[in-house]
């Protein structure tokens, strides 16, 4: 087996580049690799068309980074017709990804999980496509608007994020900006087409259709949500009284949003939803920007060469 890792170095606030410190002894010593490491923002998508062009079809492609990185290397692999199957060591902020499949967090307990890999694992993703813009992708934990996509708009461009790097508490920086914005954020009108039903939500807050249950470093939007099933969750809350909608923050904080009353929870393989003001987005904890949208949201199927943990 040859393996190409792919490495984003600043993942993490560094936390990528310590990992692979820590790797590269035990890599050098019993693999065949090559390695590639990212220089600026989405050079993992050119890295993965790059290494489409390897004939060797016992190829492995391994992420070292976060949830962006795997990201952009699975759209990179895919636009490019590639169906190397893929691994993934988490070194970044969030590593949702790693949780929904059952991934280790210790750099060295997921390393051992690819080696001991004997066949690849086909999971669900997600496939979405933007009709506005003509924007096409896969994502492998979550699209979000409004609520939670702020969040991530004010925690990727804050410095409060950096500092909880450096001691390894990411996710509190999600939660820090959650409440700030429960003040700003604004209700918009959702329009939802599941299958034949249409509904509407004059009042839409939270809007998040994911892959796995977690989001924001480990918040669990949904803990039915499985990548073994073919289906894509979503998650709708409106926007209440200012008292209810905080404490809608606090069940989403504690992982039963999807369950209260407060919510409606869809199971589905094909969804489609618009806005009609300017929304923030997020997409597997990357921002999408400021827009409106009109989403369709489907299930597509990837291989991962890792056991997942028990």
């Amino acid at each position: 087996m040859h393996y190409e890792i792919i490495l984003n170095p600043t993942a993490g606030n560094g936390k990528a580049q310590k990992t692979w410190n820590i790797l590269r002894p035990s890599i050098e010593g019993q693999l065949d690799y090559s390695l590639h490491q990212t220089s600026y923002s989405k050079h993992e998508v050119f890295l993965a068309k790059k290494i489409s062009t390897n004939s060797n079809k016992n190829t492995v492609v391994i992420v070292i980074g976060g949830d962006g990185t795997l990201h952009n290397v699975l759209n990179g692999l895919i636009n490019a017709g590639a169906s190397f199957p893929l691994s993934y060591i988490p070194a970044g902020t969030g590593n949702d990804f790693a949780r929904g499949y059952g991934i280790s967090l210790n750099p060295e307990k997921a390393l051992q999980q690819i080696l001991s890999t004997t066949e690849a694992r086909t999971i669900t993703i997600g496939h979405y496509f933007e009709s506005i813009k003509k924007e096409e992708g896969f994502f492998l934990n979550n699209i979000g608007i409004g609520f939670d996509a702020a969040i991530v708009s004010r925690t990727n461009s804050s410095s409060t994020k950096k500092r909880l790097n450096r001691i390894r508490l990411g996710s509190l920086s999600y939660l820090s900006k959650a409440f700030g914005v429960i003040y700003d954020q604004q209700p918009f009108q959702l329009t939802l087409q599941e299958q034949n039903h249409h509904y509407i939500f004059p009042k839409a807050f939270i809007v998040v259709a994911t892959n796995h249950p977690y989001l924001g470093g480990g918040f669990q939007i949904d803990h039915s949500a499985k990548i073994e099933e073919d289906a894509i969750n979503m998650v709708i809350a409106e926007r209440k009284n200012w008292l209810l909608t905080l404490w809608e923050v606090i069940q989403l904080a504690r992982g039963k949003l999807a369950e209260s009353r407060f919510a409606q929870r869809f199971h589905a393989n094909k969804l489609h939803y618009s806005t009609t003001s300017l929304e923030f987005g997020q997409i597997d904890g990357e921002n999408m920007g400021n827009r409106f949208y009109d989403l369709t949201i489907n299930t597509s199927h990837y291989r991962f060469w890792q056991d997942p943990l028990k």
